[in-house]
């Protein structure tokens, strides 16, 4: 299960990760919004709020995305986050086909 989870199930919510914040106003949004949306998508593809804080610190390790506060963490996507999301770059850890949301 956990090599599906790497290879499979972290990319799909990595880019839809993606995909909302360069949808949101500035780019922002919340760990616990992000948590609602993944588990809102028609594929199936859940994640615990521990889950969706693991992926945003992948991402910010990437430098797609800048994390912030303590209580309720900020996510905002940075530039080169933004042009994954719109598929103008590739990273092999972050899903191409995702479902809208």
């Amino acid at each position: 299960m956990s090599d599906y989870l790497e290879k499979r199930v972290k990319p799909i919510r990595r880019a839809i990760i993606l995909g909302f914040l360069e949808r949101s106003k500035a780019y922002t949004s919340n760990a616990d919004i992000l948590m609602s949306v993944i588990n809102g998508t028609p594929d199936g593809v859940t994640a615990y709020y521990s889950e969706v804080v693991e992926d945003l610190r992948w991402l910010e390790e990437k430098g797609y995305v800048v994390l912030n506060g303590l209580n309720t963490i900020v996510v905002e996507a940075t530039p080169a986050g933004r042009r994954i999301a719109r598929r103008e770059n590739v990273d092999p850890g972050i899903a191409r086909d995702t479902p809208e949301v």
